[in-house]
């Protein structure tokens, strides 16, 4: 029988920042651009503002998708060699 563990990610949450409750009470899909609007009680929209769902915790990295970043890795000797066949 194997005992179940917690998946290691879980011990790395942590509470969201404090949150402001806007009341709302429908919503619907801007056909232009697509994003949600929002409606109070009397049919006047809300305006959310930013959500600060783009901020990072932590400093951010990229790399290229070769994983060579603005320096990527030489070919391998094995990209070198010549098609054989001729088109």
């Amino acid at each position: 029988m194997t005992t179940a563990v917690a998946p290691w990610g879980t011990k790395r949450l942590a509470p969201y920042p404090s949150i402001t409750e806007v009341p709302y009470v429908r919503t619907e899909i801007d056909p232009d651009t697509q994003t949600t609007r929002y409606f109070d009680a009397s049919g006047k929209r809300i305006e959310m503002g930013e959500h600060g769902t783009g901020t990072a915790t932590a400093n951010q990295t990229s790399t290229s998708a070769d994983g060579g970043g603005k320096n990527p890795p030489p070919p391998a000797d094995s990209d070198l060699t010549e098609d054989s066949d001729s088109d």
